[in-house]
């Protein structure tokens, strides 16, 4: 008698381990994955301004927005859902036209949930235009928030890139009240997305 209880017990034992190591196992994967690295690029198309050396544009902020319908998917480990993900949080300054014929410069990167995204919003803090003969003008910023609508997919354990292209031609123009200052409406464009 003592032997049959000792082997049911030795049984649900094994068994009981068995579910542990395995509860254990998916716990640590949860946690432990899931991420992929975003790298958000910025390239121009050629200005047709011929006395314009430079335009400077300042951004503050780069977020990226997870696909809506989707957003239960890209939980963190606590299982809430997913909020949008600030890339860049300090300014950083770009001169568009060095960023012509393919160029390209990095605007912000980090690691992201892996999973589906739908946008990507440009945080504009300031814009001037320099001039050949060394004078400059400072635009007048018409939203300094532009959101720029672009699926793309984060791959687990991989890095995933996606360029966009701030049309300085575009989004250059004369003030319409006829005043002749010039504003900056930003056209900002995706251009490609790499996996």
């Amino acid at each position: 008698m003592k032997h049959g209880i000792l082997v049911s017990f030795s049984i649900a034992a094994v068994v009981t381990l068995f579910l542990l190591c395995g509860c254990s196992g998916s716990a640590s994967v949860r946690v432990e994955n899931g991420h992929g690295t975003l790298a958000v690029r910025l390239t121009d198309a050629p200005l047709d301004l011929a006395d314009v050396q430079s335009v400077n544009v300042t951004l503050t902020g780069v977020i990226v927005y997870p696909r809506e319908e989707m957003g239960s998917s890209l939980s963190d480990p606590a299982g809430t859902n997913l909020r949008p993900i600030v890339l860049l949080t300090h300014p950083a300054t770009f001169d568009l036209l060095t960023l012509t014929g393919g160029a390209t410069a990095l605007l912000a990167s980090g690691e992201v949930p892996a999973g589906d995204y739908e946008r990507i919003r440009l945080e504009v803090s300031d814009a001037t235009l320099i001039y050949k003969d060394g004078t400059s003008e400072p635009l007048k910023i018409d939203s300094n928030k532009v959101d720029v609508p672009i699926p793309f997919h984060v791959l687990e354990g991989a890095e995933t890139g996606v360029t966009l292209d701030f049309d300085a031609g575009a989004s250059v123009q004369v003030n319409e009240t006829g005043n002749g200052k010039l504003i900056l409406r930003p056209v900002v464009t995706p251009v490609s997305v790499t996996p």
